[in-house]
């Protein structure tokens, strides 16, 4: 088995600058100055125009966050407060920066919530790396004993991690939790063969576990690891994806060549969508309209809108052997990871336009965003490194 092909696959904010930090300190001095001589001048607190508080009138909480709306993709990205600089627009050809050595085979990597840190998957380490995002640089190596770590997810808080391990045989299969405060196992439960890209549920109670090596899902309680449903579906499901109102739940079938879509309330089947040959990875865009699916076999990118379940744009030949695929966190571009050329290829997602190809290494199998979208970080299996890009150009 050829380990590249089978395992994965994969806002910029301005900062206030010190002028405009400074006059607004010195606008709260000078109101902090009023409202002290007004208290003063009339006895005290208490009078018709005192600003109103959160119990008087004001939703509890709400000060300081008037019109701001959490992000869309709020499983896999941290939502942004209000206080937070702006999206910036991602760029048609982002900057090249260092390439980062890290463990001997990075397959795969996972960025948590709040986008600090991402967890690393390598299965000829045998091991999980954790990875300062701010630094660029690896901090702590993780061993996992039960079998090679392939990918990892975490859950929307942030409070676990899960990582699929299993062997190239198959002859051990494991779901391995961590805990990103201590980076350390938690447990290790025994799965079907070649667990893929496991994702939870939006509320965190559930784990879905596709197989490279079955014709179903397996569901598990992310509380006590036990099986809670079983699903069948199209030969060897890759990939899952839940959309941000929890009603679906889509999966690629890599051997068949196709998209499935689950109901959530049942985990019945409700379309069956044609997409390229050997659908690896898949994302939701940020505004959840639609989905992008990298075919690893044809080459090619497909585009579904979720409205009709169809694909409404194929990208032909967005490289050789795309295992992974990412939206920039303004949904502007898309990014592909594609292993068998060594590049990540950047594609307009409105015209369908591939506006970049950018060498990052050896044997590129994932590509991941940023929640703030500032950085574009690429694990290269066949070099040992991880790639850092900027979105921004």
């Amino acid at each position: 088995m050829d380990v590249r092909h089978p395992v994965p696959h994969g806002k910029h904010r301005r900062r206030r600058t010190r002028r405009q930090i400074v006059g607004w300190g010195l606008a709260v001095l000078v109101l902090v100055a009023v409202v002290i001589t007004a208290i003063a001048w009339r006895g005290g607190p208490g009078s018709s125009d005192e600003p109103a508080t959160a119990g008087s009138g004001s939703p509890s909480g709400s000060a300081g966050h008037e019109g701001h709306s959490p992000t869309p993709r709020s499983a896999s990205r941290a939502a942004s407060s209000s206080d937070e600089p702006p999206e910036a627009t991602s760029a048609a050809t982002p900057g090249v920066g260092a390439a980062v050595r890290v463990g001997e085979a990075p397959h795969y990597m996972a960025i948590a919530p709040d986008g600090r840190f991402g967890y690393v998957a390598d299965p000829v380490a045998g091991a999980v790396i954790r990875f300062d995002v701010l630094r660029g640089e690896p901090t702590a190596t993780i061993p996992v004993p039960e079998a090679p770590p392939q990918l990892v997810t975490f859950a929307p808080d942030g409070s676990r991690a899960y990582v699929s391990a299993y062997t190239d045989d198959f002859s051990a299969n494991f779901v391995v939790t961590l805990d990103p405060t201590s980076d350390r196992t938690l447990s290790a439960v025994s799965v079907g063969r070649g667990s893929y890209a496991i994702a939870t549920t939006l509320d965190g109670r559930l784990l879905y576990v596709p197989y490279y090596d079955e014709n179903h899902l397996d569901v598990l309680d992310t509380g006590t690891g036990e099986l809670v449903d079983r699903i069948e579906v199209p030969p060897s499901p890759h990939w899952v994806a839940f959309t941000d109102d929890r009603r679906f739940v889509y999966v690629t079938n890599h051997f068949s060549d196709v998209v499935t879509v689950l109901d959530l309330r049942d985990n019945g089947i409700v379309a069956t969508i044609p997409v390229g040959d050997g659908p690896h990875s898949l994302e939701l865009s940020p505004d959840g309209t639609r989905l992008a699916v990298v075919n690893y076999i044809s080459g090619d990118l497909s585009v579904i809108d979720r409205a009709t379940n169809q694909v409404v744009m194929t990208v032909p030949a967005v490289g050789a052997g795309p295992q992974d695929v990412a939206w920039a966190a303004d949904g502007r571009h898309l990014y592909t990871a594609n292993v068998d050329d060594g590049t990540v290829a950047v594609v307009d997602a409105g015209s369908g336009d591939v506006t970049a190809r950018i060498a990052t290494g050896d044997s590129p199998t994932s590509v991941s965003v940023t929640p703030d979208g500032r950085r574009l970080l690429v694990t290269n299996f066949g070099d040992g490194t991880v790639r850092l890009l900027e979105p921004g150009g």
